[in-house]
């Protein structure tokens, strides 16, 4: 029989499992005692794929919100139909398709709405989407990848960097630059293509060194805080 967990406990009250002490225990054997009856470790689950989940469903929604309400939705799907995991495919893998299946019913959704939208839309003038800014995620995203880049740019060879601001920034013709540098055009071209070469070096190596679109810490246990209470819920009505 499963176990209810007090709902009543506030997210500074709760107190969640510690991951780490399950790390040697198996998904298939973390969903048995689930089954048995120990919903608390469904955390355990929560915690092993949620960075995984958040970024599979990132790919295709790019709302924040919007991406935790449906990740939320998937462990509460995940977790009622545990009994029709049969252990065909990996655990993980069924969890996944849970994941990607809610990501799609979101988007099909909207694309329903989008048809009254896009009336809308068609009325706006042509100014008014000229003024509309970038939303503040994107806004931070495009100001975390200018720093990047101009942190790699400061790594170029003098010789590399020079062509490439005049180039790449400052929009200058290849014969222009290549008279302000005293070079042959054909050489600028070179240096040119070598200093993108080495930024794309540069960007990857940094980007393999960095959590991208990191789901960890506050916004991982209020997550998983959420789904637990709303599993407690479920089956104190049952």
């Amino acid at each position: 029989m499963l176990k209810s967990i007090k709902t009543g406990s506030s997210f500074k009250e709760y107190s969640f499992v510690s991951a780490q002490k399950f790390s040697d225990v198996s998904d298939s054997e973390i969903i048995k005692r689930v089954s048995s009856g120990e919903i608390h470790l469904f955390e355990v689950i929560m915690r092993r794929y949620n960075q995984r989940l958040y970024r599979i469903q990132r790919s295709y929604i790019s709302d924040e919100e919007t991406i935790k309400d449906i990740l939320q939705q998937t462990y509460i799907n995940a977790f009622e139909n545990l009994d029709s995991f049969r252990g065909e495919s990996q655990f993980s893998t069924w969890l996944t398709r849970i994941a990607i299946n809610e990501a799609l019913k979101y988007l099909n959704k909207e694309k329903r709405y989008s048809k009254l939208q896009l009336l809308h839309e068609k009325t706006l003038k042509k100014e008014d989407f000229q003024n509309l800014g970038p939303t503040p995620e994107e806004a931070a995203i495009q100001n975390d990848y200018k720093e990047l880049l101009e942190d790699v740019i400061d790594t170029l060879p003098p010789k590399y960097r020079s062509v490439y601001i005049m180039r790449e920034i400052e929009d200058m013709s290849t014969k222009e630059t290549a008279e302000c540098l005293n070079i042959s055009e054909s050489n600028v071209k070179v240096r040119l293509h070598r200093s993108k070469h080495l930024i794309q070096e540069a960007l990857n190596q940094k980007l393999s060194e960095t959590e991208i679109f990191d789901f960890m810490g506050k916004r991982c246990d209020m997550l998983v805080y959420q789904v637990i209470m709303q599993i407690s819920r479920h089956i104190n009505k049952a």
